[in-house]
Order: structure tokens, then C-alpha cells, then sequence
């Protein structure tokens, strides 16, 4: 960056490990309809791996939305925190990055804390059990229709029905309390990206402020990727894009919710994975050939 006064040069400064995003991040389209050949490749995808899976894109540009079972209710893991970030940014006043509680909101987007994420549910209902209701009901405010968020989360630990739908066309074992889909988790990434440019029907929805809702995108974008918080979209995008983005996984669970802001514009990616023992490295695999298909949209 460089500084003048008038034609004068005063100075100059570099920032390390900061994301500018383009202009074109200055986009939100809402859903629209269904690109039914890119779905079907997807699909394919989808019904070639070894296990269950759900996946969903939105691009932000065009409006176009499409997936793979994209409705069946998958084991959330840490997915749902989107839901508690959102109540914290809200719960904790105009200027969230300057509470005392803005660690907790660091450790549970950056490296998904499960500590950290259950006292933010103590701040925000009074105690974890009253935290999850609020919770709750922050997912039904975001149009998480089929998600639910029962109880705070086990720390130090990684543990691993039927519904109607759309699109469900094979549904994992629903080994936790917590759940959701594909089709959800964009949902809540859409609104916070919406309101974060300032969008009125995102704001309303949300009940954020501008920079609350800033905030919280600024949160996702520094997601700390290593280990599993890696996640399956990042491996095949590399750092060239910019992701805001949630993780969670289980022994058997592998997910990814990610906008990639490309020079086209934002994409939204989801991919839900799960089998017996799951290795981030095979989810990986398919979340690259995820990127593949859709590269030409970024």
C-alpha cells in the first residue's frame, strides 16, 4: 500500500497473509434456477463415491444453484456453529471484534473450538442447554429448515431416519442429535455474505448489522487451514482464492461450507461426506472434482 498527500509520496507499508477480495465479492444473487447439466455431473460424482454424500453450489453471480442430494440430513458436527456465530455477532453488541468474548469467536471459526463454542452458548441463553435453543432458533431465522442443534458440544473429542425432501437420495446413519444439509448450510453462508454488502432482505434476516455481519465473513475468511480444518474445497483451490468457510468432522464425517470469491464471483460450495472411517483425504478427493466442474464459475 502506498501513501501520498496531493502528488507527494509520504510512504509505503506491505500487509503479510491479507485478503483483499474483488470487486467482483460485491455480489449476491438469490437463488434462481437450477443449472440441470452442471447437477447431473455432480450427481455422477456423488453416486461414484463410497459412501453418502450431499452436495450443493450457489453461485452468487448468476443465481444458478444445483447439487446431489443435497436435502438428506447429515450428522452436523461443527457445521452448525455457523448458528452460534451469527447469535454471538448479534448477542455481543455493534463492535463484536471488541469483546471480551472476541477470542471465543477466533477459536470457533478459525479452528472450530468446541470450548469456545460452548461458552459463547453459555453468553448466549444463560447456560449451554438454554445456548441451544437459541441456537435453534437461529438456524429456523436463517432458513435451516431441516437443521437442529440440541446441546452444547463434548470437549476434547471428535466423536463420530429418514426425512422428506427434494432431494434426498440416500441418508447417513443420524449418529448425533445435531443435523443438517447441504442445501441448509448454503443458506446461512448466503445470508452472512449478504449482509456483509449490505444486502436489506439479508440484513432483516439475520438481524446483523453491516459490520457485524462483516465481521463474522472476516472471521470465516481467516479459517486456520491446517489439519482437518484444511477442509475439502482448499486442497484443489489453493490459496489463490480467498474462502470463507466451516468445517466439521467426525471419526466417519467429513463436511466443507465455503464461498471461494473468484475474479467471476462468489460460489458457494457445500460437500457433506460420510462413511466408516472416513479419511479427510478421500472427502478431498471429491471435493476437488467438485472445484473441477464448477472452476469455470470463478
Amino acid at each position: 500500500m502506498v501513501f501520498f498527500s496531493g502528488t507527494r509520496y509520504i510512504a509505503s507499508a506491505e500487509s503479510q497473509g491479507v485478503w483483499l477480495l474483488p470487486a467482483s465479492a460485491e455480489q449476491a444473487s438469490v437463488e434462481g434456477s437450477q443449472d440441470r447439466v452442471t447437477s447431473e455431473r455432480i450427481a455422477s460424482l456423488g453416486r461414484g463415491f463410497n459412501g453418502y454424500a450431499g452436495t450443493w453450489f450457489h453461485d452468487l453471480r448468476t443465481g444458478q444453484v444445483g447439487g446431489w442430494n443435497s436435502d438428506a440430513r447429515f450428522p452436523a458436527a461443527s457445521t452448525v456453529k455457523l448458528a452460534v456465530l451469527v447469535g454471538a455477532l448479534r448477542r455481543l453488541g455493534p463492535r463484536p471484534e471488541r469483546s471480551p468474548l472476541a477470542y471465543d469467536l477466533q477459536a470457533l471459526s478459525g479452528w472450530s473450538s468446541n470450548l469456545a463454542t460452548n461458552r459463547l452458548l453459555v453468553k448466549l441463553g444463560g447456560s449451554e442447554a438454554g445456548g441451544s435453543r437459541v441456537a435453534q432458533a437461529e438456524l429456523r431465522r436463517l432458513g435451516a429448515a431441516s437443521s437442529t442443534f440440541t446441546a452444547g458440544y463434548r470437549v476434547g473429542t471428535t466423536r463420530a431416519g429418514r426425512t422428506s425432501g427434494r432431494d434426498v437420495i440416500a441418508q447417513p446413519p443420524l449418529v448425533s442429535g445435531r443435523v443438517t444439509t447441504a442445501r441448509d448450510l448454503a443458506r446461512i453462508l448466503f445470508l452472512v455474505h449478504a449482509s456483509a454488502i449490505g444486502r436489506p432482505f439479508a440484513l432483516s434476516r439475520t438481524m446483523l448489522s453491516r459490520h457485524q455481519a462483516r465481521v463474522g465473513l472476516a472471521l470465516l475468511l481467516a479459517s486456520q487451514p491446517t489439519g482437518q480444518n484444511v477442509g475439502l474445497f482448499r486442497p484443489a483451490l489453493r490459496p489463490r482464492y480467498p474462502l470463507a468457510q466451516k468445517h466439521g468432522w467426525l471419526l466417519d464425517a467429513q463436511h466443507s461450507v465455503a464461498i471461494a470469491y473468484g475474479t467471476r464471483g462468489p460460489v458457494i460450495l457445500v460437500l457433506m461426506t460420510y462413511r466408516h472411517n472416513l479419511a479427510r483425504s478421500i472427502a478431498s478427493w471429491l471435493g476437488g472434482q467438485i472445484v473441477r466442474v464448477l472452476r469455470s464459475r470463478l
